[in-house]
């Protein structure tokens, strides 16, 4: 699969109040040094897609994002989750593949399209699992799997566990990468990329 056949979503609707952040702040949003956490994410995903997609939460400043270079779509509808975050990206975005994940994992893996592909283009769609859990936010799905999971919002459906669930999608076993998945929730968490972060530049 060919970086310009790709769209990547980068979610990020929720807040960021277990990281102590003002209002609420979007944890995306949350600063490592002169960086947000979502900064990493963009570095990581821009040689894996043509376009990439923040997706913003009904009542997010739009501004705020702008200077990350990256197109901006809110959702249609408020509170409805990271899946009404995907589906008002897959109404606003042209292109044959989507590949969503979270803007609080800075660590996501610079081959994730690659690692998804083989089972993304034998069954319409692909979700990682990191030898733990399924992580139901980090798929990589076609345009007609996307319009079946737009189906399933209309239809009422809110959790992206039971579309994949009810269509009977098997993981992706990419435990080599678990780390990739980690999500940044606390201040621990936080302080412990920050350490990271610091020793890969030395």
């Amino acid at each position: 699969m060919k970086p310009d056949e790709v769209t990547a979503i980068i979610l990020c609707g929720g807040g960021g109040r277990r990281l102590g952040g003002p209002g609420g702040l979007a944890k995306p949003l949350v600063r490592i040094g002169e960086r947000a956490l979502v900064e990493f994410v963009i570095e990581r995903l821009r040689p894996q897609a043509a376009r990439i997609i923040l997706s913003l939460g009904v009542g997010q400043d739009a501004k705020v994002w702008r200077d990350f270079g990256c197109d901006l779509l809110i959702d249609a509808e408020p509170d409805q989750g990271p899946l009404g975050g995907l589906v008002s990206c897959f109404e606003g975005a042209a292109g044959e593949w989507f590949l969503s994940c979270p803007g609080d994992a800075p660590r996501t893996a610079p081959n994730l399209v690659e690692a998804l592909s083989r089972d993304a283009l034998a069954r319409g769609v692909a979700v990682a699992h990191d030898g733990v859990r399924r992580q139901n936010l980090t798929l990589l799905v076609s345009r007609g799997r996307a319009e079946s999971l737009a189906g399933f919002y209309a239809g009422g459906g809110r959790a992206i566990h039971r579309w994949l669930d009810a269509n009977g999608i098997p993981a992706t076993d990419l435990t080599e990468m678990a780390t990739s998945f980690v999500n940044i929730n606390t201040p621990a968490d936080l302080e412990t990329f920050r350490r990271s972060a610091e020793a890969g530049k030395r």
